[in-house]
């Protein structure tokens, strides 16, 4: 048995049953959902030699081109291109990132699909446990040892990146989070639950591949760590007892935060078994703090808790369209809610989900901008054409696709088939 298997998410045989119950009622939008994401993917992928996927589609953004030329690592499309048997699309992805690692095994925010350039910033650590899933992801799926032992010393150098900001103290990895929460913006969290997730399963993933390269050793090295940062960090130094949540992160000093953001709250649900005894009091924390407080799009999530912010009368700083429903995180709320049970709750957030996707393009919508008017007002409030911000956003895109692949991967495979015989983008297929 491969180490990470008994940390895994998954659902059991009912909720599985159930949740496909859900998505049969929806199926021909779920298809033609599914055929508009690949064809996306396949497309943004295709325009480039580097192999990188372009975080947006610029042919449905109302030339705004808001993620263009970027890259991020923070994706969840390996999985359900896997699921697909694109080996060879996953293998470029990977080669894409390799080309960007930095000497100390790190990388940056994000990086241009067209030449691997560095956007300006920080080593995001999150990005270096996202990477190293990817590449474990890749070779369980596709057998490519031979990829693995050519870039081992890559993949040792990012492992052990992680070892170097992990603090026995809080049994927590030290990083700066990209997300800057309104009301809190002076707080410095250094130990954020989603960077911790993330690099858990990075270091367990990073076990996993030293135990196939014969390097046992290093293997229970990084198993030992991904381990304790799941039951004594997460569990222990992140989960705020009086809320009966998740916190969103710790300071330097300890000093803990507690704080609602929409995908960020359920993520350990997203990625383990690990915490399912907590699950329901992490989803009555998330709705009472998130959710059917929007005056324009009622019954679903905003993407935090604006509360804090007009009843001291801040302005919402913001340069994009970023604040409202996040509608592109339902696929995690929705995850967590079947792993629950709360099967009812999980198809209305699916039909919201389905009902405001792009009527145009059928791509995921990363925000609704129901609150703030954006930089020089170029990003119009709900109702306007709000799909034209950041439809198909890849993180967003991803999120929903994995959950497709996870409940009903019958419904990507036909959408693939289908796309693979007509005249749209299908380069790789295997």
């Amino acid at each position: 048995m491969l180490i990470m298997d008994s940390l895994n998410s998954s659902l059991n045989k009912n909720a599985r049953d159930e949740a496909r119950k859900i998505f049969d009622v929806h199926k021909p939008k779920l298809k033609q959902m599914c055929f508009a994401g690949l064809e996306s993917i396949y497309w943004r992928q295709d325009q480039y030699t580097t192999g990188g996927i372009v975080e947006s589609d610029s042919r449905v953004d109302g030339g705004r081109k808001l993620y263009w030329p970027w890259c991020w690592p923070r994706t969840y499309i390996i999985e359900p291109l896997l699921v697909l048997g694109q080996f060879d699309r996953v293998k470029k992805f990977c080669n894409f990132w390799l080309r960007c690692q930095r000497p100390d095994g790190s990388w940056l925010h994000c990086y241009d699909v067209r030449d691997y350039s560095e956007f300006p910033g920080w080593s995001e650590t999150d990005n270096v446990g996202y990477m190293l899933w990817h590449f474990s992801e890749y070779v369980k799926g596709s057998n490519d040892y031979s990829w693995l032992k050519q870039n081992w010393c890559k993949i040792e150098v990012a492992a052990d990146f992680l070892l170097d900001k992990f603090d026995p103290k809080f049994s927590l990895i030290w990083g700066m989070e990209e997300a800057h929460i309104p009301g809190y913006e002076k707080m410095p969290i250094r130990y954020p639950l989603h960077l911790n997730c993330v690099c858990a399963k990075g270091l367990l993933a990073a076990s996993e591949l030293a135990q196939l390269m014969g390097h046992d050793e290093l293997s229970q090295k990084y198993s030992a760590a991904g381990r304790d940062i799941i039951q004594n960090g997460i569990r222990k130094h992140l989960w705020d007892a009086r809320n009966r949540t998740f916190s969103f992160g710790l300071t330097e000093n300890g000093n803990r935060l507690t704080a609602a953001v929409a995908w960020m709250t359920p993520i350990p649900f997203w990625l383990f078994d690990s915490f399912d005894d907590v699950l329901c009091e992490n989803l009555q924390f998330l709705q009472q703090s998130l959710y059917n407080k929007d005056s324009k799009i009622k019954r679903t999530y905003w993407i935090y808790d604006f509360d804090l912010v007009f009843k001291q009368n801040k302005l919402l700083e913001n340069k994009y369209s970023g604040f409202g429903v996040q509608l592109g995180t339902l696929p995690v709320i929705i995850y967590a809610c079947l792993k629950a049970n709360l099967f009812k709750h999980a198809a209305e957030q699916l039909g919201i989900l389905l009902e405001f996707t792009n009527p145009e393009s059928n791509l995921v919508p990363e925000h609704i901008n129901t609150l703030h008017p954006g930089e020089l007002g170029n990003y119009s409030i709900y109702p306007k054409p709000y799909y034209y911000v950041d439809s198909g956003n890849l993180l967003h895109q991803s999120f929903f696709m994995t959950l497709i692949a996870r409940i009903y991967p019958e419904i990507l495979i036909e959408s693939h088939q289908k796309l693979c015989k007509s005249d749209m983008i299908c380069k790789t297929t295997n």
